[in-house]
């Protein structure tokens, strides 16, 4: 049996596991689809203000800081203000991107400091979570990961049916 799990901050966000194809040693091949579904993933809750994902739409900006940021920062929307943020959860190749596929683990994330504080809170900032899987998205990445296997052991020259959807 394969298992795959999402940690995010330490908390598991997913965990599925595949029967029958523990002789699987090296998953690299997979990993570029199962990313490119979360960085779409990632667009859809940035681009909805968090309503996207399992933990609802972002806490509204202070009064104070909204203000702050209509000034300096037009029309930039929560979580937005440098797009450091957002960048480095939507493309592997964007700075702050954390991409470390290997064998048997593909790592994904951002290396923006600010990130942890928005995903957990602080107790001057509510949290606003960028990382927060609805159950659609993580039925999305499941798919991800099994279209990748499939593809992957027809390469090997097996005949693999089709997966429901």
């Amino acid at each position: 049996m394969l298992r795959f799990t999402f940690e995010i901050d330490g908390a598991v966000e997913f965990d599925r596991a595949f029967n029958r194809l523990d002789q699987i040693s090296d998953l690299r091949p997979i990993w570029g689809d199962v990313a490119e579904t979360f960085y779409e993933i990632e667009r859809e809750q940035f681009g909805s203000q968090g309503a996207a994902g399992a933990s609802g739409r972002w806490a509204p900006l202070s009064s104070l800081y909204a203000k702050f940021k209509m000034v300096k920062f037009p029309g930039k929307t929560i979580l937005r203000r440098t797009d450091s943020l957002f960048e480095s959860l939507t493309g592997k190749e964007s700075p702050g991107a954390i991409f470390r596929p290997s064998e048997s683990e593909l790592q994904l994330g951002s290396s923006v400091p600010y990130g942890v504080w928005h995903q957990r809170g602080t107790s001057k900032m509510p949290a606003r979570k960028p990382i927060s899987l609805s159950e659609d998205q993580k039925r999305r990445i499941q798919k991800a990961i099994q279209k990748g296997l499939v593809q992957f052991i027809r390469r090997q020259g097996f005949n693999v049916l089709e997966m429901a959807a």
